[in-house]
């Protein structure tokens, strides 16, 4: 199993032609993997379907419900899933990742889409400003109302617009990537919310499980995206704009550098009301009027947001396919033929000349200098005596420009890992919402079938129960005040729960064998809060972490035993540290920002700053 997802296939897996090189991301509904395609040499995305709420992988990697009560869901998402490929396999656009094919294995489904060789708009949205530069949001702009025209005009939804659904391509084309049509019909049908909408990229009538949705919700999160690009920040949550709302107008709040149409289509497009937004893209694009033209014609051309290492994508000729020079002219040849030929004579020359010399080293002798008619011998000098062999220098600190670039470096590896690291964290958050929701149909009353067993040490525990153990939805009291709620299978928690523990610390996520292991949220609320991947109830893969007292630190990235190890962003008051860790101290080369903006490189070692730049 990925270390970021106990319930990820190994990597190396293969599935017919394809071999699963890492996991790339993964939520409450399916697991994306980065695969190679064996026979056509190329690297591609699959999207496996795997409904944490429903599924369960076995130990033989295949998919499978989590009781008999969940068969039926299960299978009807697996057709959904199924819908939506079929659906997007019809798409050949620019602005849409391409399906390739999909298929059905495991006991599950899978989709095989073009791995699209670039950075999602929101790992650039992790750069130093928060935004993005001016032509590069217009580009995206003309990319998600050109996109988005093509979806709705084969009467199809995206419905989960959001900055990590964006890929920007190496070329600079934005591709929409992730539709969550499937998704959203699966939470319709079991009524539950969670992990198929993104606060403050969804608009209202997303929260409403029967909302009516249309064109107008799509076009509401791509506006969301715009306003994040442009702001530095997403709008508010569409559901705190009840009421008093606190959205403030772009164009009244930023001018700076973007025509007035252009913020007021996007302030049009973030209406609170669905009736208040454009009902369609083609009127959307009529608002932005001319302030669109100005890249849309433009020649495509690399974002100047990206980095200088673009993700693994397809095989390039530019790099894998070998140069062969062109034949070579005639007369070019006999030119080659008398340089070889110089090169020769050099060479016969000089071993005439250093004859003696040759011999004496073959002998074992010390050579005797050579003479030359224009200089007289020179007298032997008194070096002074080497170091022993065994005795080294010992290394010197890289110069400030070398200190610098391995600083920046480490810099930009983090902010791109923080990125994986708040999907994580994301994703987490959902799993925790499903286990709560578990965990009440375990408390509820009237459950079907339930009895009441006394355990040791004074637990009780009030559940479903199988040959005399605890097998089932139920909930488990000890003595001590822990209370622990969810699904059991031989006589642990085992699938989705929660515990409360007697200090009044909390965890909500996935369970294996009784020990929090999985995607989940641990906190103790007013003091401290974890998300992520979780093994034996410590912090293990990509997480965050933040304290919730004074100085607030905020630590993302990938955590070992409950400490970050490697690269990551660890934030201290309205201080930021990008860059190496080790058994949680900072350790490595980085950067510190200030709250002045004023950026130090350095190197440090078990947290203590040895190497400054200037």
């Amino acid at each position: 199993m990925s270390p970021d997802n106990v319930q990820a296939l190994p990597v190396g897996t293969r599935l017919g032609d394809y071999r699963l090189d890492a996991m790339i991301g993964h939520g409450g509904f399916g697991i994306t993997y980065r695969a190679f395609d064996t026979q056509l040499a190329k690297f591609v995305a699959i999207k496996e379907y795997m409904p944490i709420e429903f599924a369960v992988r076995g130990a033989d990697g295949k998919v499978v419900p989590r009781g008999t009560r969940f068969t039926e869901d299960f299978a009807w998402g697996r057709e959904r899933f199924l819908d939506e490929a079929r659906a997007l396999a019809r798409f050949r656009h620019p602005h849409i990742v391409p399906v390739l094919r999909y298929f059905e294995a495991n006991g599950t489904a899978y989709t095989v889409m073009e791995f699209e060789d670039g950075r999602s708009v929101g790992e650039l949205l992790r750069g130093p400003s928060g935004r993005l530069p001016v032509d590069d949001v217009r580009r995206l702009a003309d990319g998600l109302v050109d996109g988005l025209a093509a979806v709705h005009a084969q009467g199809f939804l995206h419905r989960d617009i959001k900055p990590s659904n964006v890929i920007i391509r190496r070329d600079g084309v934005p591709v929409l990537i992730d539709f969550g049509a499937a998704r959203q019909a699966m939470g319709a049908r079991t009524r539950t919310l969670t992990g198929i909408l993104t606060p403050r990229y969804a608009p209202i009538e997303q929260y409403a499980l029967d909302g009516k949705q249309g064109p107008w919700s799509d076009i509401y999160s791509a506006a969301a995206v715009l306003h994040h690009a442009i702001a530095g920040e997403a709008p508010p949550d569409a559901a705190a704009r009840v009421g008093s709302d606190p959205y403030r107008p772009l164009a009244t709040a930023r001018h700076d550098h973007f025509e007035p149409a252009f913020l007021e289509a996007i302030d049009c497009a973030l209406a609170f009301a669905p009736v208040d937004r454009p009902q369609n893209v083609q009127a959307w694009s009529e608002l932005f009027g001319a302030s669109l033209s100005k890249v849309g014609d433009a020649p495509t051309q690399r974002m100047t947001t990206m980095a200088t290492t673009p993700r693994l994508g397809g095989a390039s000729r530019e790099r894998d396919e070998p140069t062969i020079p062109p034949p070579m002219p005639g007369r070019r040849w006999r030119v080659a033929i008398w340089l070889l030929l110089a090169m020769v004579i050099v060479v016969v020359v000089a071993a005439w000349h250093f004859k003696p010399a040759l011999q004496a080293l073959l002998a074992g002798q010390e050579p005797t200098p050579l003479s030359t008619a224009s200089a007289p011998p020179v007298a032997p000098s008194n070096p002074t005596p080497l170091p022993p062999p065994t005795s080294r220098p010992a290394p010197s600190p890289p110069s400030d420009t070398a200190l610098i670039e391995q600083a920046e470096r480490a810099a930009l590896s983090a902010r791109a890992l923080l990125e994986r690291a708040d999907e994580a964290a994301t994703a987490a958050r959902a799993m925790a919402s499903e286990a709560r929701i578990v965990a009440a149909r375990a408390g509820q009353p009237d459950l079907q079938s339930a009895e009441r067993l006394a355990l040791d040490g004074g637990a009780t525990y009030v559940g479903q129960v199988s040959d005399g153990k605890r097998q089932g939805l139920g909930v488990t009291e000890l003595a001590n005040g822990e209370r622990q709620a969810g699904d059991w299978s031989q006589d642990r928690l085992n699938g989705l729960g929660i515990v409360r523990f007697e200090d009044d610390t909390r965890y909500a996520g996935q369970w294996r064998d009784g020990q929090p292991a999985g995607l989940g949220v641990r906190e103790k609320p007013g003091v401290s809060r974890a998300e992520g991947n979780f093994a034996d109830g410590r912090l293990e893969g990509l997480g965050v972490r933040r304290s919730l007292v004074a100085p607030i630190v905020t630590q993302a990235g990938e955590f070992r035993d409950d400490r970050l190890e490697g690269l990551a962003v660890e934030t201290v008051g309205e201080q930021r540290y990008e860059g190496g860790f080790r058994a949680g101290l900072r350790h490595g080369f980085g950067q510190i920002t200030g709250t002045d903006g004023k950026v130090q490189s350095g190197r440090w070692q078990d947290g203590k700053l040895v190497d400054a730049g200037p």
